[in-house]
């Protein structure tokens, strides 16, 4: 199942871009998560300092491009908001830099994208084999 069609230009996949990661050679997820890290652990550190109101009355889609280290240390690099939140709130940057993944063999760039619907929050993981359409992997 395609989740989205994408232009994945460069090294970015979503349009807002960080330019704070160091960005030497790395590998996207293709068919299988590599970047491992839990997802409660993911979405606590994501929503880490939100205020209430952002968390009951979020709605829509943040598409989230996380650059992880071999070491397991993660940079923001690009993200998508299609919610009804505003990034500057948000403090992605700050919250995500913090986030320890286990270490792996290779640089990854992790793609995330949580569903904010009612209070609820989910989380999928995309991955892509041919650069231009994300799916969703397990």
């Amino acid at each position: 199942m395609t989740l989205a069609t994408i232009g994945l230009k460069a090294q970015y996949v979503y349009p807002e871009k960080f330019d704070h990661c160091y960005l030497d050679e790395f590998k996207f997820e293709e068919t299988e998560i590599i970047a491992e890290v839990d997802d409660e652990k993911l979405k606590e550190a994501i929503i880490a300092g939100w205020d209430s109101k952002m968390l009951n009355k979020g709605e829509g889609n943040l598409g989230l491009q996380i650059l992880v280290d071999r070491k397991g240390n993660s940079c923001l690099m690009s993200v998508r908001n299609d919610t009804n939140m505003k990034m500057k709130k948000m403090n992605l940057v700050e919250n995500i830099d913090q986030l320890k993944w286990k270490g792996q063999a290779d640089k990854i760039s992790a793609i995330i994208l949580l569903h904010f619907d009612q209070g609820e929050i989910t989380i999928k993981r995309l991955g892509t084999k041919d650069m231009v359409n994300l799916v969703e992997i397990k």
